[in-house]
This record gives C-alpha cells, sequence and structure tokens, in this order.
C-alpha cells in the first residue's frame, strides 16, 4: 500500500448542498505520494519548474553548480565527484514530494486528509467513498439525532513500510 496525501484549493465553496460539494471536492483534489520521488532524482530542476517550485528550481541550481564547482576548486578525484553528485540525486529523490507538498500549501492548497491505496486511481475511488460516507453520515445526524457520538474511524491502512 500507498499512502498519499490529498489536497484541496483553500476556501473551497462550503455553501450548497453536500452532493455539489463533495463532486467538486473530488474533481480538484490533488494527490501527492509519499515516499521517494524519482522524476525529482533523475530531473531534478525540471522537475521543480514543472510543478511550479521557480525558487526550488533555482535552490537546486544554484546547489547543482555549487556541487560540480566544489571538487574543481579544492581538485578532488572523480570517485568524490561521483559521490557528490549522488548524494544531490538522492537528496532530492527523497525530498522532492515534501518540496511539492510545501509549494501546494504556499500556492493556497490544504492538505485535506492522508489515504492509504494501492494506486492514484484506487485513492481516488478511497477519497470519493469517503465523502459518500461523510455526506451519508451528516444527513442521517440531521435526521434522527444519536444517543453518543461515534468514535472517529482512521482509514490509514497497514503499517508503513521504508518503500512504501
Amino acid at each position: 500500500m500507498r499512502y498519499y496525501t490529498v489536497h484541496l484549493p483553500r476556501g473551497l465553496a462550503q455553501s450548497g448542498d453536500k452532493e455539489s460539494n463533495a463532486r467538486q471536492a473530488l474533481g480538484s483534489a490533488l494527490f501527492v505520494r509519499e515516499g521517494f520521488n524519482w522524476g525529482a532524482f533523475f530531473f531534478s530542476i525540471l522537475w521543480a519548474i514543472g510543478h511550479g517550485m521557480w525558487l526550488g528550481a533555482l535552490a537546486m541550481a544554484a546547489l547543482l553548480a555549487l556541487i560540480v564547482g566544489l571538487p574543481e576548486i579544492f581538485a578532488l578525484d572523480w570517485a568524490s565527484r561521483a559521490v557528490l553528485l549522488i548524494g544531490y540525486l538522492f537528496f532530492c529523490g527523497f525530498n522532492g514530494n515534501d518540496w511539492r507538498r510545501a509549494g501546494l500549501n504556499e500556492r493556497g492548497w490544504e492538505i485535506s486528509s492522508v489515504i492509504a491505496a494501492r494506486d492514484q486511481d484506487h485513492a481516488v475511488m478511497r477519497l470519493a467513498r469517503l465523502l459518500r460516507r461523510d455526506e451519508e453520515s451528516e444527513s442521517a445526524a440531521t435526521a434522527a439525532p444519536q444517543t453518543a457520538p461515534a468514535a472517529p474511524r482512521l482509514d490509514i491502512g497497514p503499517s508503513p513500510g521504508f518503500w512504501s
């Protein structure tokens, strides 16, 4: 199972009926997978530009220029250069999805939930099911008041692994 954070735009219309709000939330949701990002690993600067993270791309370019220029200044051998470059690539790969979440937060998106799913299509289906369940529970709460509040249900799936 993989974990996805669901991002919705801030100020999503809360007026109107619950069904149209659920459809609007499902249609505008962005899913960001937890874990290693291969796009950021192989194409760090282009990946950042493609996701609209201009300052992040500029910082990556500056860091890459430093990594390429540093061995020239200190006359390092090829093995040290390779270690620096591979370290940069892994740093971008492990932090890419976190940087994307931060960029979405700065552009007005907020994390609404975390979903465990096999792939992104399955995550969309689980989000639709969660939205429908919330809609049904609100309609049932207005129809017949409950005597005891129900405990919250956490839909997080199995324990995450390192490469999940």
